[in-house]
C-alpha cells in the first residue's frame, strides 16, 4: 500500500473547514480506504488539514453531501483518485442503506442476506459449476431468484432462495431445485450434486446454521423441447422436476415432510458445521 501524502495547510492556519460549493449526494468509502491502509481517525488527522469532525461525520455517515475540495484533499492524502473514494454501483449503494434501516435485525447483524457481496460469492461458485447465473435479490434481500444467463447453456437453472431466522437459528431454503442438463454432454446427477454442495458452501460462508431443500416429488422425464430446438449442435434436455434420494443421503441430508406442500414435495434438511 502507498504511504499517506501528507497535505499541505495552504488552505487555513486552522483545519480546514468545507465551503458550500459544488455539494454532491454519493457514498463515500472512506472506511474502506482507511482499514486497507490501517489507519485510525486520529492517525488520519495528523497528516489531513480537514477537520477532525468532519473525517469522523465522514466515516459514520457516508452517505453524506461531500464538495469536491473535500475528496480531493482526502484522495492526495491516501495518495488515491476522487473516482476511488466514490461508490458508483447503485446496487451497492441500494443495499448499504436497507442495511443501515436493518441493522439491528439479525439476518443483517450477521451478513447472511442476499447482498451484493454475497450474490456475487454465490455467482462465482456456481460458474465453477459450470454456469453464469443471473441473481435477483428482492424482500429486503431475504429472497432470490436464480437464472442461467444463457440459453445456449449445457446447465439450466431455475431455483429460489430464500433465508429466515426461525428460534434463533438461520435458514437457507433452496426452493424448486429445478437443475436440466444437455445430457448429450453432461451427467445430470453429477451437476445437481454439485449444485447442492455450492449452495452449502454458500451457507457455510455466511455461518447459516442450516439448509434446507424443499422439492418435488416429481420423476416423470419430460423433454425441454425449447431448450432442443435452440441448439445447433445434438442436445437432449429431457428432466425430472425431483431429485433423487441418494443425491442427498450421500451429502448427509435427513427428509422430512415438506412444510408447504404435503401432497407433492418433500424437505431435505441438513445441521451445518460452519467454519
Amino acid at each position: 500500500m502507498e504511504l499517506l501524502q501528507k497535505t499541505s495547510h495552504s488552505y487555513n492556519e486552522n483545519k480546514f473547514i468545507e465551503s458550500e460549493d459544488l455539494v454532491m449526494d454519493y457514498k463515500i468509502n472512506l472506511k474502506k480506504h482507511m482499514e486497507e491502509r490501517n489507519l485510525t481517525l486520529y492517525k488520519l488527522d495528523k497528516v489531513c488539514v480537514l477537520s477532525i469532525n468532519t473525517i469522523r461525520k465522514l466515516i459514520k455517515n457516508s452517505f453524506r453531501n461531500t464538495n469536491l475540495k473535500t475528496l480531493s484533499i482526502l484522495a492526495q492524502v491516501l495518495n488515491c483518485s476522487i473516482k476511488d473514494l466514490i461508490e458508483e454501483d447503485p446496487a451497492v449503494i441500494y443495499y448499504e442503506k436497507i442495511a443501515k434501516e436493518n441493522k439491528n435485525q439479525p439476518l443483517y447483524i450477521q451478513n447472511q442476506v442476499f447482498s451484493p457481496e454475497n450474490t456475487m460469492y454465490l455467482r462465482n461458485l456456481f460458474l465453477q459449476v459450470g454456469v453464469l447465473c443471473n441473481i435477483s435479490s428482492y424482500g429486503w434481500y431475504k429472497t432470490a431468484s436464480v437464472k442461467n444467463e444463457y440459453e445456449l447453456s449445457s446447465i439450466q437453472v431455475d431455483l429460489n432462495l430464500r433465508v429466515m431466522e426461525f428460534e434463533n437459528t438461520s435458514i437457507l431454503e433452496v426452493i424448486n431445485f429445478y437443475v436440466s442438463v444437455n445430457q448429450v454432454l453432461c451427467d445430470e446427477a453429477v451437476i445437481k450434486d454439485a449444485f447442492i454442495k455450492a449452495l452449502e458452501r454458500y451457507a457455510q460462508k455466511l455461518n447459516i446454521n442450516e439448509i434446507h431443500f424443499i422439492v418435488e416429488q416429481d420423476f416423470d422425464r419430460k423433454n425441454d423441447q425449447y431448450s432442443n430446438s435452440q441448439l445447433e449442435l445434438p442436445a437432449d434436455f429431457s428432466y425430472s422436476l425431483g431429485t433423487e434420494s441418494h443425491l442427498f443421503n450421500q451429502n448427509n441430508y435427513e427428509r422430512t415432510p415438506s412444510r408447504y406442500f404435503l401432497d407433492f414435495q418433500v424437505e431435505w434438511q441438513k445441521v451445518l458445521r460452519n467454519k
